[in-house]
This record gives structure tokens, C-alpha cells and sequence, in this order.
């Protein structure tokens, strides 16, 4: 973490604070005083720089806009601000005013309308434009209102998104963590385009999803046939599992300068009702604002071959995938479906596909490369291993000769030598062949 980012933005809202103290004070004074008119003070000029002050002049805010952020983001820089106010105006313990229901807590609507608006209810109309979808602060998910359908706005908490309350604070870019609220991991590699061993048809596959990520904006609005394409990209790649179908959706993301989320279906799929649609829309949400690439691993867990309806459980089942389908085709990124086979996959949903990549066990001279590749080159052979018979004798993925060597390389620290053994190289073979039903 950079110093400089965390200590300029607390300098900036220190000065915040004391601006929202000040306007507080004055309109507690206009509400009791009928002598006093309400003036809104003006806001600070902020000094120097801050990511704080450069997302206000980005999105130009106004005073007010400015007030409503502030008020997101007091929760999280000063719980109890708000509650230490309201005692030292009233001199008392009663802390059950505008918003304000117990220390800590979160602010609602209500509370900014009021102090932008005091009772004059025209004012309040006009500021409640602020919380309006079509508004620059909510359609940029820089606060979010947690609406309930049945209920008053003006009673709804006022939230700082995960994303600003990261920038805002620590001056840093905000990253999901995985969890049962938010079921999808963040795939990252070190490796490069050279290290991925494919043969060359499903190379120029894959360059057109990377052509798709480059040029998909250009193509939809500047040349503007987003009227007659679906948005994003949807992709299914199918193979056995350690050919390469995460390891390729990595280094797409990693070329792009995006992220890349698996989503962990076991996880989404939720025995409790609307909990799947909930956990589904948050991700598809975050992703839709970053350019995520979007990876659904093992995806015929829910997109497979479906058998007659049977009780509850199975109609709720197709429920749950036409609601995640219909997220997928809304979705205006790149979406990769994976799957050990293509024919586990329903074929109404492979024809929305538009792109289908087969990664096949690697041939014999693909099988030598990664065999070559692999070894660290702090290690050294021994002379009686050769390569390109374990290549041509063994058929193993890519995913299984990585094992093999981590597991051959381990013995050799283990004996504090450097030199990889045949005898390893063979037990580990065995052990892979052995999670498979298979014998050498």
C-alpha cells in the first residue's frame, strides 16, 4: 500500500468532517430557531492531491452530491461521528434523531434529506434526485441503496459500494473475496502465451476471443451493430481436466488487464431459496461494471442434459438455470463456460454459444514440450531419464506431468539433492494413472 494514498485521502476527509459538522450545527440551529435561516457552508477547497479529491472532480459533485458521499462513507472513517454531533447540539442522551438510531449506526435517506432539505419539502423532492437509478452516483454503483419494494425510500440505508469505500480509504482498487455472499475466485498466473502448450487450431480460437475483448466495444457501438448482436461473449471450452481451459482463461484475462472470476457452482446453487439468484446477481453486478471475464467451471453441474421433471427440487433446478442463463446472455462480457465433456452440455444452451473450444490430451511432441518446459532449471536430469520416451509412452494432460515433476522435484529437496530420478518420475506417473482407474 502506497503511504501517500491512505494519508492524503484521511487529510482530505478530516476536512470533510468538520465542513459536515459545521452544516449540521447550523441546521439543527434553523430547525430550533425560527429566527435563523438555514445556509449551506461551503464546501472545502482540498489542498494537494487525494484519490478522494480526484473522484469529486471527475464526477463533478456538487455540495450536496459531496454530502451524500460523505455520509456513505462515515460508517466505515467514524461510526460514532454522527451520534457525538446530535449529543453535543442537543446536550442530552437522546440520540433518536433524522436518521440516527442508535451509535454507529448506518444512515438512511431520510437523514441527508434533511439536512439538505430541512422540511421544506420541495427541497427534499429535488435532492431525492440524488438516489434516483438514473443518477451519476448510483449508476456508477458508487453508493448503493439496498431498496425493499414494500418500503419508503427515504427509510432505506444510504451504502458506500466496496469499490469507492476501498479507493476512498486505502487508495486502493477493491478486490471481491471469496466467500458464501460472493462465491466466485479471482484466477491469476505468472506464466505467458509461451508457456501454454496447444496446438495451433485451438490457437486461433483462441485469438478470436482476444480479438472479441479488444475490439467487441468498437465493434457493438462505434460500428454500431449492438442492435444486432447479443451483447459479450459467450464461449464453452471442453476438455479433460489439466488441458488448459483455466490456465487459457487466465492469460486471456492477464492480456487484457481484467480480472478473471471462477464461480464456484456448488456454491451458487443454494438449498435456501433466492439465495441463488441473489448470490448470481452480485457477481454478474461487480462484473458487469469491470470487465470481468466471467469463468463457470464443471458448468454442467447446472447446464447439463435434464431428465423429466420429478418433484420440487427439479423444477426449482431449471428455474435456477434459466434465471443463470439469462444472466449470462444479458451480460456484455466475456463469459467461459468449462466442461470435462461437450455432450454433458444441453444442446440448447451450446447454440448460444459463440465460440466452442475443444482442448484435447496433448499429442506426443506436445506432451515432450511440457515435459521440457516444466523442471525448474535449478534441478538437473538424471542421465538415464529420457524425456521423449515419458512422452511417447505416457498419455497424460498437461495438469497431470505438472504433478509429476512437483512430486519428483519434492523428492529430490527431500534427499537435499537437486537431481530428479527415474524411479520418482515413474511413482509419480503411477500415482497420477492411479486417480484416473488407470495402471502403467
Amino acid at each position: 500500500m502506497v503511504k501517500e494514498a491512505y494519508t492524503h485521502n484521511a487529510k482530505h476527509l478530516q476536512a470533510d468532517l468538520q465542513w459536515l459538522g459545521e452544516l449540521m450545527k447550523r441546521r439543527y440551529e434553523s430547525q430550533h430557531d425560527e429566527g435563523k435561516t438555514f445556509h449551506m457552508p461551503v464546501a472545502p477547497s482540498l489542498t494537494g492531491n487525494s484519490v478522494y479529491k480526484s473522484i469529486l472532480q471527475q464526477f463533478k459533485f456538487t455540495a450536496a452530491e459531496r454530502l451524500v458521499l460523505l455520509l456513505a462513507l462515515i460508517p466505515h472513517i467514524a461510526p460514532y461521528y454522527l451520534d457525538e454531533v446530535w449529543l453535543q447540539l442537543n446536550n442530552s442522551v437522546d440520540t433518536n434523531i433524522k436518521g440516527i438510531s442508535k451509535p454507529g449506526s448506518v444512515p438512511v435517506v431520510d437523514l441527508a434529506l434533511f439536512l439538505l432539505g430541512g422540511n421544506d419539502l420541495e427541497k427534499r423532492f429535488f435532492y431525492q434526485q440524488i438516489f434516483d437509478e438514473d443518477s451519476f452516483m448510483m449508476r456508477n454503483r458508487i453508493i448503493l441503496i439496498e431498496k425493499d419494494p414494500q418500503g419508503a425510500l427515504a427509510l432505506q440505508n444510504i451504502k458506500i459500494s466496496p469499490d469507492y469505500l476501498s479507493l476512498l480509504t486505502y487508495g486502493k482498487e477493491y478486490k471481491p473475496v471469496f466467500s458464501m455472499s460472493f462465491p466466485a475466485k479471482r484466477i491469476t498466473t505468472q506464466m505467458q502465451w509461451k508457456d501454454l502448450v496447444l496446438n495451433q487450431h485451438i490457437k486461433d480460437q483462441v485469438a478470436e476471443i482476444k480479438s472479441w475483448i479488444e475490439f467487441g466495444k468498437v465493434l457493438l457501438q462505434e460500428w454500431d451493430l449492438g442492435k444486432r448482436l447479443a451483447p459479450g461473449y459467450k464461449i464453452l471450452f471442453y476438455g479433460l481436466p489439466g488441458t488448459g481451459k483455466t490456465f487459457t482463461a487466465g492469460l486471456l484475462a492477464k492480456e487484457a488487464g481484467v480480472d478473471v472470476y471462477r464461480i464456484d457452482l456448488s456454491m451458487v446453487v443454494s438449498k435456501y431459496v433466492g439465495e441463488t439468484e441473489k448470490n448470481l446477481s452480485r457477481i454478474f453486478d461487480e462484473a458487469n461494471h469491470k470487465d470481468w471475464i466471467l469463468f463457470f467451471d464443471e458448468a454442467d453441474a447446472l447446464f447439463g442434459k435434464r431428465t423429466e421433471l420429478k418433484d420440487a427440487h427439479d423444477r426449482y433446478a431449471n428455474q435456477e438455470v434459466a434465471f443463470l442463463l439469462q444472466k449470462i446472455e444479458d451480460h456484455n462480457g466475456v463469459v467461459i463456460l468449462s466442461s470435462n465433456m461437450k455432450s454433458n452440455i444441453d444442446d440448447a444452451f451450446t447454440r448460444r454459444f459463440q465460440s466452442i473450444i475443444h482442448f484435447p490430451m496433448p499429442s506426443v511432441n506436445e506432451r515432450l514440450q511440457l515435459w521440457q518446459n516444466g523442471f525448474s532449471k535449478k534441478s538437473v536430469l538424471q542421465k538415464n531419464i529420457s524425456l521423449e520416451q515419458l512422452a511417447g509412452k505416457y498419455e497424460m494432460s498437461g495438469g497431470a506431468i505438472m504433478n509429476v515433476i512437483r512430486y519428483a522435484s519434492l523428492k529430490a529437496l527431500e534427499r537435499k539433492k537437486n537431481i530428479i530420478e527415474q524411479d520418482d518420475l515413474i511413482n509419480g506417473i503411477a500415482r497420477e494413472f492411479a486417480k484416473e482407474g488407470r495402471t502403467i
